[in-house]
């Protein structure tokens, strides 16, 4: 996409804008943000990594977005010095000198505690990088933590590597060992949240090379929501999806208003989280009693399947007695009533935000006949299934354009 006018005179009359392109980390997300914009507007894209990501001197563009570690900083000083708009996602390198797209670091860390809370944990921790004390992203893990005891949580926060000597990864049992350490001061169950999905996915290999359950007994939540890294991790990974695409954008929507002559905006423009993607390391309740809690996590995993009582007690190696009794203690309903309570929960969610028909969402929800779903959503929701969805959509409309007037 990108294409090559080193050679073409920056005052040279066009009607096209020439925007120099620097990112470093491979985000398909932020791209995806940053072309859809580029191409309504037509813009020409000179992307950096075709020249080794060095500057010739020769490119005048009509403006710069960036995305840099801290060690291109000469590089960013480079680009301030063409003397065009200059716009960075995230606020990494001179935030005072260039306008910046971040991320709502307090909204993310908010979110992974309240996600935790919702299953019942009590007990939390923010697993932070080596790097902690110089990174923009610290405010997450203080947020998460801040919110966690707000939520009348036991919260954490804890490093494997030390800043000074840090291990490679390769050392798999040392840092293993280390986080068996770090959890033995705490308690399970417990909700570990980290800074990105790829420390995610490490968390969820060191916990079953110690012995842990994961979601059972540790939960596990990333950041960024990476598909291919959520769902290659051993355990496919839950994780804030920090609205990516949505930062890109808004980034390229910036860079386009200062090549106008708009002034820039007088604070850092904040992108919030769309939302907390669950998968199977988060898909579990907190609960003191692991049989439970592997009985729970086998049931929200294959609820679409034909269940029935005696499948899940075996899936958790227990009793079907000892399992009605626990689900009674722990839960205060029978197997067969959180089977349906979870298979409800799908079919809404499903009616919301898909054009399935009704029959297809009672298939993929595990029941068997239309005649007894019916029965069995009437009774949950005291309506149908056709009048739930109408009314949802209707309440989404409504919702939508008022935001839209409160922007206006």
């Amino acid at each position: 996409m990108a294409e090559d006018h080193s050679n073409v005179p920056r005052d040279m009359p066009s009607k096209r804008r020439t925007v120099l392109l620097a990112l470093h980390w491979e985000n398909e997300a932020h791209k995806q943000g940053i072309f859809e914009h580029a191409r309504q507007q037509g813009w020409h894209m000179l992307d950096l990594r075709h020249y080794g990501m060095e500057l010739p001197g020769t490119f005048r563009p009509d403006g710069v977005l960036f995305h840099l570690p801290t060690e291109r900083a000469p590089l960013v000083r480079r680009f301030l010095r063409i003397g065009v708009p200059v716009v960075q996602i995230q606020d990494y390198i001179h935030p005072r000198l260039c306008c910046c797209v971040v991320q709502d670091r307090r909204a993310i860390g908010r979110a992974a505690a309240e996600h935790f809370a919702a299953r019942g944990f009590k007990n939390m921790a923010y697993l932070r990088s080596e790097g902690w004390e110089k990174s923009p992203a610290k405010s997450i893990g203080q947020n998460f933590i801040r919110h966690a005891r707000r939520l009348g949580a036991t919260a954490d926060m804890f490093a494997l590597q030390h800043r000074d000597r840090p291990l490679p990864w390769v050392r798999f049992e040392t840092l293993a060992s280390r986080l068996r350490k770090e959890i033995s001061r705490l308690e399970l169950p417990l909700g570990i949240f980290t800074y990105n999905d790829i420390m995610a996915g490490r968390i969820c290999q060191f916990c079953a090379a110690i012995g842990l359950s994961v979601p059972e007994q540790v939960a596990v939540l990333g950041t960024g929501n990476d598909a291919v890294r959520c769902d290659c991790s051993s355990v496919p990974l839950s994780s804030v999806d920090t609205n990516a695409t949505g930062q890109g954008q808004a980034a390229a929507e910036l860079l386009d208003r200062l090549m106008d002559g708009q002034p820039p905006p007088k604070k850092r423009i904040r992108i919030a989280p769309t939302a907390v993607v669950p998968r199977q390391s988060t898909d579990v309740l907190a609960l003191p009693d692991l049989d439970t809690a592997r009985a729970l996590s086998y049931m929200w995993t294959h609820f679409a399947k034909p269940l029935k009582v005696p499948d899940i007690a075996d899936a958790a190696g227990v009793s079907r007695r000892k399992l009605e009794r626990h689900f009674r203690t722990y839960l205060h309903r029978s197997v067969n009533e959180e089977l349906t309570r979870k298979r409800m929960e799908r079919c809404c969610e499903l009616l919301i935000a898909t054009k399935a028909s009704i029959d297809t969402i009672a298939r993929q929800v595990g029941f068997s006949t239309a005649k007894y779903f019916y029965k069995v959503f009437r009774k949950a929701t005291g309506t149908t299934p056709r009048k739930y969805r109408l009314a949802q959509i209707s309440k989404h409309r409504k919702a939508e354009n008022s935001g839209t007037e409160d922007r206006q």
